[in-house]
């Protein structure tokens, strides 16, 4: 007898929300663990919109939190912090990204954080020390097909 459709379908429903693909070192998915095994494709569809994407704040900022800057776009993109990014001790990048290949975030022509895209279900997170903010203006490097939208902010007091 044949397994049905459905509990097919919920397989790999199941095993496809999990993070796929290697985020950067500095970079922390919020949701699943990554087994870097491969799934058969979703039945869920790939948002080709960058406000089809969920917002990678996934929970409230602590109180005093400051938010630096917000963008969606797709393909690649520039971020441009406000001057007071530069003085804090660190800041958190968030963000969630949806297409076939990797979303960088480059500055001084260094990888800051990245991460793998897939479905646009991962969520991550990287937070950037002082000693990595010479440069306020970043690039987003991802392909054209890729949408993205991110979110930087400063912890309370820093």
């Amino acid at each position: 007898m044949k397994p049905s459709l459905l509990a097919a379908g919920l397989s790999a429903l199941v095993l496809v929300s999990a993070c796929s693909g290697e985020a950067h070192p500095r970079a922390t998915s919020t949701h699943g663990a990554e087994t870097g095994a491969s799934a058969p494709p979703s039945a869920i569809q790939t948002p080709t919109s960058p406000a089809r994407l969920p917002n990678p704040v996934q929970s409230s900022l602590p109180v005093g939190s400051k938010t630096l800057y917000t963008k969606t776009g797709q393909g690649k993109g520039g971020v441009t912090l406000p001057a007071s990014a530069g003085k804090a001790s660190s800041i958190t990048v968030m963000w969630t990204c949806a297409g076939p290949s990797n979303f960088d975030i480059i500055a001084t022509g260094k990888p800051l954080a990245g991460s793998q895209c897939g479905d646009g279900t991962g969520v991550y997170t990287a937070e950037i020390p002082h000693a990595h903010m010479h440069e306020l203006a970043w690039k987003i490097s991802a392909a054209d097909s890729v949408v993205w939208r991110i979110v930087v902010t400063q912890p309370p007091g820093k």
